[in-house]
């Protein structure tokens, strides 16, 4: 059983995540030399939409948590599994500078965030958990399409 003060580090966990793999894994100048499409948004648009973002997938995550009243759930599992597979983008493209596969792991954040949205409408009868994540679903949108324009770019 847990309560609703234990659940709090949900709210700031994936900012905390999110800043520190922005912070390890920076922009260099391969970036600024890659072929970008037209609408690609100014570097700072980056850090202020994610920052807004992540606090969004906190909330939702929170309000899960709360309905489910458990941390042993295999909800809980693919939760972290898509936050993982989130993280995994920014090493895979401004390290290991592999372009193909950080637009896949951008298609597969896309698509595990959709599927959460899906599963959070059973859980949470309010719709606010899966609501949270709609401006996230769509700046994943906007994500691929930079992801994958790029890569046709750089072929």
């Amino acid at each position: 059983m847990t309560n609703k003060r234990s659940l709090l580090w949900t709210i700031p966990l994936p900012l905390i995540f999110g800043f520190l793999s922005g912070k390890i894994w920076k922009l260099d100048q391969w970036y600024d030399k890659l072929k970008k499409p037209a609408l690609n948004p100014p570097k700072i648009v980056f850090p202020i939409a994610w920052t807004i973002l992540y606090l969004l997938i906190g909330l939702s995550y929170y309000v899960i948590f709360l309905r489910l009243n458990t941390f042993h759930h295999p909800l809980v599992y693919l939760m972290i599994a898509h936050l993982f597979i989130n993280y995994s983008y920014t090493p895979a493209f401004f390290y290991y500078k592999q372009i193909l596969l950080s637009a896949i792991i951008c298609l597969l954040t896309w698509i595990t965030a959709v599927y959460l949205y899906i599963v959070f409408w059973d859980y949470d009868k309010t719709g606010l958990a899966s609501y949270l994540l709609i401006p996230y679903i769509m700046w994943l949108l906007f994500a691929n399409y930079l992801a994958w324009t790029i890569y046709w770019l750089s072929k």
